[in-house]
């Protein structure tokens, strides 16, 4: 293995992960010219109390939003826009969940250019 495979593997996964993490998340509209690609949807399931004190919001609903990003990064897209959260709360064994359906709508920006 030639010695710059190892630093090549390094400088792709970089990319792949600078690229994962300029997708955008948005619950409305950008104002950039895209093109639609798809409708996705994700599911998350949470063991939490979401109104206890101690409780981040945030934290409970980034499993969903990276499942978007993730199907957002296998389309090789720039964003998911127009997203939509549902929650339903539940008690099941005496343990409270709370349950995540999201979806929203996978594009892809498309260059302009002036002139």
């Amino acid at each position: 293995m030639p010695f710059s495979s190892k630093r090549d593997s390094e400088r792709e996964r970089t990319i792949m992960e600078n690229r994962y993490n300029s997708i955008t998340l948005s619950t409305g509209n950008v104002n950039k010219k895209y093109v639609l690609r798809d409708i996705i949807f994700a599911t998350d399931r949470v063991e939490i109390d979401l109104f206890a004190e101690e409780t981040n919001p945030n934290e409970v609903f980034q499993n969903v939003c990276k499942k978007l990003k993730q199907m957002a990064f296998e389309y090789e897209a720039d964003a998911v826009i127009n997203c939509h959260f549902e929650e339903k709360f539940i008690v099941k064994d005496s343990k409270k969940y709370v349950e995540i359906f999201a979806y929203g709508t996978v594009v892809q920006f498309t260059q302009t250019t002036i002139g």
